[in-house]
C-alpha cells in the first residue's frame, strides 16, 4: 500500500513524486507483484511515447540476477555494466538495455530490500520508449532521461 504525503507517493520501501505531464494506466498484472505505469502523450519524443513502471515484487532472485534473468528471457542486449545508483539511503543497480532493433530502449532500475507486510523485497523502475505503430525508434531512452519531467521523477526516487 502506498501513502500520499507532501506530493509523494512513499511505501515502506521506497518513495517518489509522480511524473508530471504523465497519464497514469491503472494495469492489474496479477501474480506477485503490484506495478504502476506512467505514460507520456505521444509527441513528448518525435515518434514514440515513454513508459514510466515502477513495480513492486516478491522475488526470489537477487535484483541483479532478476536484471541478467529479465534480459536473457526477453532477449534484450545489455549496453555496457550494471551500474550502482543511490537514491535517498538505498544503492540499487542501474542498466541501459536494448531489445530488437528499432523496437525498445530501457533504462531500469532494481533494489533489494527487506520484505515488507505484502512479502515485497525489490522494487523496480523502468523506463522505455514505446515506437508509434508502424514505426521503429529514432530516439534513445537517454533523450527521455534528458527532458526535466522525466528527470524530475528520478531525482525524486528514494529507496530505504
Amino acid at each position: 500500500m502506498l501513502k500520499i504525503k507532501n506530493g509523494k507517493l512513499i511505501g515502506s520501501n521506497m518513495a517518489f513524486a509522480l511524473p508530471e505531464d504523465f497519464k497514469l494506466d491503472l494495469k492489474m498484472p496479477g501474480g506477485q507483484y503490484h506495478m504502476l505505469q506512467f505514460e507520456s502523450a505521444k509527441r513528448v519524443l518525435k515518434g514514440c511515447k515513454i513508459v514510466i513502471d515502477v513495480e513492486f515484487e516478491e522475488a526470489e532472485l537477487t535484483a541483479k540476477e532478476a536484471m541478467e534473468e529479465f534480459i536473457e528471457d526477453c532477449e534484450l542486449k545489455l549496453c555496457g555494466e550494471f551500474k550502482p545508483i543511490t537514491r535517498g539511503k538505498g544503492t540499487a543497480i542501474a542498466a541501459h538495455i536494448k531489445g530488437t532493433e528499432g523496437y525498445s530502449d530501457y533504462y531500469e532500475e532494481r533494489y533489494d530490500f527487506a520484505p515488507n507486510s505484502l512479502k515485497q523485497n525489490q522494487v523496480t523502475v523502468s523506463i522505455y520508449l514505446m515506437p508509434n505503430k508502424g514505426q521503429k525508434l529514432k530516439k534513445s531512452v537517454f533523450d527521455a532521461l534528458s527532458l526535466p519531467n522525466v528527470k524530475a521523477f528520478l531525482d525524486s526516487v528514494e529507496y530505504f
